[in-house]
């Protein structure tokens, strides 16, 4: 008996330090009460990201550098996918969007031609991230004026991240140095686009037919998405700049009216007539889809043009790098449109949210990925000139030459002639301009989509050649208004100033 208990204690000894070695080689693996799945190694998450900008040659090798830097800090790859703006851009991303195409990171804008941002909220075709963006990018949150954040704010919540770069938008006269100095012309002495005139015609009677003293386009220049004259004359966006209804800058009750019914709008294409009839105005500009091909060839002695600090350095290029001179004439000011006019924003078809916004969170803050997505390889594709100044090689394989399209442009390397300070100087201007009182009014177009697309068959109709002085505006302005309201011009004012009341009674 006394036999039997001894190996009975032994056995249990046996037992029992058998399961203390399994207890301590569970806990080695697995600590006490937490998931033993939390050792295992997180999947790789892979992003596709829809840019805006022409296809270059070594973008796979840019974006296998991007992914060696990302991969590491938060376990993602990113494919990068340029569609050229000449394709078109928004016809390509709306057909994806139709399609429920898989992707992640749309860039988009307020503009159509960027993708038309507000249109794509309205139908749901992008997800809201309020909660995202202040968890996993709250750098780029930071950075990004509180204020500003209203313009991508729709129904209290945020859809997307602006791409922060200039906001206050400005307007000048941009004309050629040789010319203004053979002419003996004071370009500060423009306040508006009058007094041009005397210019015009110095250029006109002596340089003939080799330079055309005032270039234009098609889109003309009133209500351009490129450059417009809407803040000097006076006048604010309700939605889209070309959908009928502004307001008045200083108008606290912002009413509702119809632009092209404004005397302003009557003096533009007046000016333009008669510019047109002395030869002052580029005869194809009723046709011509862009002035830019036409500035290269550095014939064109003025244009209107969309300004901001050390922007004089791409005009430059733009006029085909001849020495030009540039007169600021209206005061600047921040819209929705211009805080809204870049962005990046996520598709609702997104699988990896979380992950597409802390990649955009890398792409704000992070400078080296974010300059080898604007520029490239160093030494392959630029070369460095100062701690933050570089040169780009020449047909290189990589230059896509629109920083502001990928993230917060002050993070960006400078260019050849570009001022030191010129992003603190943007920056300045950004915060100190003068805001709309319409900041973070969006407006929703659905009630009145048919009466909006009808209106613009009436615009492309009638505009071109009213804003390049091509007919007469006495007799084509009053049939222009007059089929405008035949569309429904009358039901979108109607409709813009409803919302916008209640708008403003709940922003008080």
């Amino acid at each position: 008996m006394r036999k039997m208990r001894r190996t009975l204690v032994q056995a249990f000894t046996v037992i029992t330090a058998i399961a203390m070695l399994s207890a301590c080689s569970s806990n080695s693996t697995a600590p006490s009460g937490k998931d033993p799945e939390v050792g295992k190694k997180e999947e790789l998450v892979k992003l596709k990201w829809v840019v805006r900008s022409a296809p270059q040659k070594d973008l796979p090798a840019v974006q296998e550098a991007i992914n060696n830097i990302i991969r590491p800090k938060i376990n993602t790859e990113v494919d990068i996918q340029f569609i050229d703006p000449g394709a078109p851009y928004d016809q390509k991303v709306n057909t994806m969007i139709a399609a429920n195409d898989d992707f992640d990171i749309l860039f988009t804008g307020a503009s159509p031609a960027f993708g038309d941002f507000y249109g794509q909220v309205t139908k749901g075709a992008l997800q809201p991230i309020t909660d995202l963006v202040k968890k996993y990018a709250p750098k780029t949150y930071a950075s990004i004026p509180e204020g500003f954040w209203k313009s991508v704010t729709v129904n209290n919540q945020i859809y997307a991240i602006p791409n922060y770069q200039i906001v206050a938008r400005q307007h000048s006269i941009v004309a050629e140095k040789r010319l203004l100095d053979k002419y003996s012309f004071d370009l500060n002495s423009v306040k508006k686009l009058e007094d041009l005139t005397p210019f015009l015609a110095k250029v006109h009677d002596g340089e003939g037919k080799q330079v055309t003293p005032f270039g234009m386009d098609k889109n003309g220049y009133f209500a351009s998405s490129s450059a417009n004259l809407y803040t000097i004359s006076g006048l604010d966006t309700v939605g889209s700049l070309n959908t009928v209804g502004a307001v008045r800058i200083d108008d606290v009750s912002l009413k509702v009216i119809n632009q092209f019914e404004q005397p302003e709008f009557k003096q533009y294409v007046t000016l333009m007539h008669s510019w047109f009839e002395k030869g002052y105005i580029n005869q194809d500009a009723t046709t011509l889809a862009n002035i830019l091909p036409a500035l290269k060839t550095g014939n064109v002695a003025t244009f209107f043009n969309n300004t901001k600090p050390g922007g004089l350095v791409d005009t430059k290029v733009n006029f085909g790098n001849v020495d030009v001179v540039e007169k600021i004439i209206d005061t600047p000011i921040v819209t929705n449109d211009n805080v809204a006019s870049t962005l990046q924003a996520i598709s609702k078809n997104s699988k990896h949210p979380d992950k597409a916004i802390q990649f955009l969170e890398l792409m704000n803050t992070d400078k080296e990925i974010y300059n080898l997505i604007c520029f490239g390889i160093e030494n392959k594709h630029y070369k460095k000139t100062g701690d933050n100044r570089i040169e780009q090689i020449l047909n290189s394989g990589y230059a896509p030459n629109r920083s502001w399209t990928f993230g917060n442009q002050f993070n960006a390397y400078l260019l050849p002639a570009q001022p030191d300070n010129v992003w603190q100087e943007t920056i300045d201007l950004n915060k100190n301009s003068k805001q709309s009182k319409m900041l973070g009014f969006v407006f929703n177009t659905e009630p009145v989509k048919s009466e909006i697309a009808q209106c613009q068959s009436v615009m492309d109709e009638y505009r071109p050649a009213l804003e390049s002085g091509f007919v007469e505006p006495e007799k084509m302005l009053p049939e222009f208004l007059a089929k405008l309201k035949t569309a429904g011009a009358d039901k979108i004012i109607v409709e813009k100033q409803k919302q916008l009341d209640a708008w403003k009674a709940t922003n008080k």
